[in-house]
């Protein structure tokens, strides 16, 4: 029984946080907070392809890029934007294990190439953050 009453109130937490149709979301998408959300996104999916690379998570210039998107994540909660930080990386949490993306080759040309769509959507989400007004 209390187990259940547990889920509920963490689901109606999570419905109560997530956007609708409400003035306060109204107010949200009109300051970037989508924006910032959907670039998250795109981030966290280049970033898991570009790890899965062979060999990709162990090189430097991985580790260099992962850190710029800590950076950014902590730019955006200063800037008041780390709700939607956290919804983006959320919805890739939920949909990431039903990927059909076809993984990434073995190869110096495959790496770089997954490196360099990882670093466009790191700048795609700098930009974004930049954007934001609270």
């Amino acid at each position: 029984m209390i187990a259940s009453a547990a889920r509920a109130g963490m689901l109606s937490a999570a419905i109560l946080l997530t956007p609708g149709c409400g003035e306060e979301d109204k107010a949200a998408a009109e300051n970037g907070f989508e924006p910032v959300r959907r670039a998250t996104f795109r981030a966290m999916s280049a970033r898991d392809f570009m790890v899965n690379c062979p060999g990709g998570a162990a090189r430097g210039e991985t580790a260099a890029q992962v850190r710029r998107l800590e950076e950014l994540k902590q730019l955006a909660i200063r800037k008041e934007a780390g709700r939607a930080i956290w919804l983006g990386e959320n919805d890739w949490a939920a949909v990431a294990r039903y990927s059909d993306r076809e993984p990434c080759e073995a190869g110096e040309e495959a790496y770089r190439e997954a490196l360099a769509d990882f670093m466009g959507t790191l700048d795609e989400l700098a930009g974004r953050i930049a954007e934001f007004r609270t």
